[in-house]
């Protein structure tokens, strides 16, 4: 199984309408707008974290795994056992709100997509057994997965993504799935 990671843009009013009652939510439907990164985030997270300080590089990781969530609460009294595959991460939707979003923005946006290519080493990535493992590759095929043009498309689209967000004063939903 892969590992990929949405986010969503939600608005603030839908944001506190979903924190009075994040049970009855349903994310897509108050989402703005939704991007997923199947199975690359890791690579992301990498090349945009190379020499930066560490407040920097926790902000890079807080993009994907915020740490801030709401907790959408489970009656375990009705349930006779707790069964192994009750899954308390989905009990819990992560978010960054509008001030993380700003500092992302902040970041991201002082980097541009050529720089972000020049980041780029295959080799690095591999050796260095990012997720996934020893997938990537320089160039391939204009469809192809895991190479310097498909990850710096992916940055661009995470930019437009974060800067739409800034510029709503939205949160940032942060599903792993």
């Amino acid at each position: 199984m892969s590992q990929s990671i949405t986010l969503y843009r939600v608005s603030q009013e839908d944001f506190e309408a979903m924190k009075a009652n994040p049970a009855e939510t349903e994310i897509l439907n108050i989402s703005k707008e939704n991007l997923v990164f199947p199975q690359t985030f890791e690579g992301l997270k990498f090349i945009l974290s190379k020499e930066q300080d560490e407040a920097t590089v926790s902000l890079l990781e807080q993009i994907f795994y915020p740490e801030t969530y709401i907790c959408k609460e489970i009656d375990l009294d009705s349930k006779e056992t707790l069964s192994e595959d009750l899954d308390l991460e989905s009990t819990a939707i992560y978010y960054n709100d509008k001030e993380d979003v700003a500092d992302m923005h902040a970041f991201l946006s002082n980097i541009s997509v050529e720089q972000f290519k020049q980041l780029y080493d295959a080799k690095e990535l591999n050796e260095n057994g990012v997720y996934p493992y020893n997938v990537w590759i320089e160039e391939g095929a204009p469809d192809r997965a895991f190479t310097r043009k498909h990850l710096a498309r992916e940055f661009a689209d995470l930019k437009e993504f974060i800067a739409a967000a800034k510029t709503d004063n939205d949160y940032v939903l942060s599903f792993v799935w």
